[in-house]
């Protein structure tokens, strides 16, 4: 039920900050560019990154808080199905968030914002294309901040540390950018670093990222999909040799 609460928590907060920035946008089209604002997705993601890392913390953690995880033991489920159920609750929970973003975008767009055309140029791309760009470099993103939450969720029995250290990432990438990419230059090899991968969504949106962070777009986006899949996996294994 708790888990139930959140995500529509999550959903309509998310659906309200995006339409606060419609309407202001509207209002002060000074203060907020409508193409701008559309190809960002009135701000949409903008908040939903906190909350899936606190469902990706508590989903893992409450289960050995509470005590929650004998129950399903003594059911016979084995430690790797409950892992995967609850990896795979949390992608479905955000795909279900990234499509309701789109499609609010897009509602707010033909209501508000007639004269803004989704076939306008935006630099290579177009208005559609940009605001894809934008939701998949942050889908990638937000999953490899996710998979490292899930990993340090199986480490503590609260859920408070992954969130943390998960918030802490997210901010990460833009805080020690400048720093990074001295270092990077300095030592090239860094550039192969979890921190660089999480500017796999700038680059996506925005190509000519790539001075920052010394790699290609496929190469950056094949290295966050990796990291993410080697943090479930160590996840995983967390998961299965942990005491009860």
């Amino acid at each position: 039920m708790r888990h139930q609460t959140i995500a529509w928590a999550t959903i309509i907060f998310n659906l309200l900050v995006m339409t606060i920035f419609a309407v202001l946008s509207k209002a002060k089209p000074e203060w907020f560019s409508a193409k701008g604002q559309t190809t960002g997705a009135f701000n949409g993601t903008l908040f939903l990154a906190f909350f899936l890392i606190g469902v990706a913390s508590t989903i893992v953690a409450s289960e050995f808080q509470h005590g929650t995880i004998k129950a399903l033991l003594y059911r016979k489920y084995y430690r790797g199905e409950i892992f995967a159920s609850k990896v795979i609750t949390l992608f479905l929970f955000s795909i279900v968030n990234y499509v309701l973003i789109f499609l609010y975008t897009l509602i707010l767009k033909f209501v508000l914002f007639s004269n803004v055309a989704l076939d306008a140029k935006v630099g290579k791309t177009t208005v559609l294309g940009q605001l894809g760009l934008d939701l998949v470099g942050s889908f990638i993103g937000i999953w490899l901040i996710l998979a490292l939450v899930l990993l340090i969720a199986n480490l503590f029995k609260t859920g408070s540390a992954a969130i943390t250290i998960g918030i802490l990432s997210y901010f990460a990438a833009s805080i020690l950018q400048i720093a990074q990419s001295f270092a990077i230059e300095k030592w090239n090899w860094l550039k192969w670093n979890p921190l660089n991968m999480l500017n796999v969504g700038a680059q996506i949106s925005d190509s000519t990222f790539k001075s920052v962070t010394k790699l290609s777009t496929p190469l950056l986006t094949t290295g966050s999909l990796v990291y993410t899949v080697i943090f479930l996996l160590i996840g995983y294994y967390i998961f299965k040799k942990r005491n009860v």
